[in-house]
């Protein structure tokens, strides 16, 4: 006997230790599809969705392989790696133009603007 509420490719675990325990593993593996405060979504959701409905059912191996864009922008989301270097040389080449005098920032990008009255 089946049981009616599941769909026909979703299956119980034969022992489903985390409820009976009363614990969530899953919170730790999917960072982002956690359970949030609030119920809105977080930063990287969608990121973390495409990835994981890429490599879903494909197994390890060809996931690493197909779905290597999806991780990639999945990990730039959460790191902020790229777009941290990227505004590193943005600052750097900003303080040698300022250097060399071909450059003046704004008043109000160094804090010594007028106020409003």
């Amino acid at each position: 006997m089946t049981n009616p509420k599941l769909e026909p490719e979703e299956t119980m675990p034969f022992v489903d230790l985390q409820s009976r325990l009363g614990i969530n593993l899953d919170h730790w593996i999917l960072a982002q599809s956690g359970e949030q405060p609030y119920k809105r979504a977080t930063r990287c959701h969608a990121f973390e969705k495409e990835w994981i409905e890429c490599g879903h059912g494909i197994g390890q191996t060809r996931a690493k392989k197909e779905c290597k864009l999806e991780f990639e922008d999945f990990y730039e989301c959460m790191h902020r790696q790229k777009t941290n270097k990227r505004l590193h040389e943005i600052r750097k080449q900003r303080d040698k133009l300022i250097k060399e005098g071909s450059y003046t920032p704004p008043a109000h990008h160094t804090g010594n603007e007028e106020h409003r009255p």
